[in-house]
């Protein structure tokens, strides 16, 4: 009989494994769903701001971060089009 609780055992940890993997999926999606809204609420604030230049005050240093970005990337891609150039 000992044999066949360990068995038994087994199978009921794999079980929960199973299920606590389905579940840790389910909150690593859902985790990806709030960062993906979030990264949206952004946008639209930022496109809101560039249309009205107006924006709160509290996020003023996230617009001023993602301009001073973009201004980066368009210098980059300045300097891998001379690269490719010539």
């Amino acid at each position: 009989m000992a044999f066949k609780d360990f068995m038994q055992s087994v199978k009921n940890e794999a079980g929960d494994a199973v299920e606590v993997t389905k579940q840790k999926a389910k909150i690593s999606k859902e985790k990806t769903n709030i960062k993906n809204n979030y990264e949206e609420i952004g946008k639209y604030v930022y496109e809101q701001y560039l249309k009205t230049a107006q924006a709160d005050e509290a996020i003023m240093q996230y617009i001023n971060a993602v301009t001073e970005s973009k201004k980066i990337i368009d210098n980059c891609n300045a300097e891998i089009e001379k690269v490719k150039s010539v």
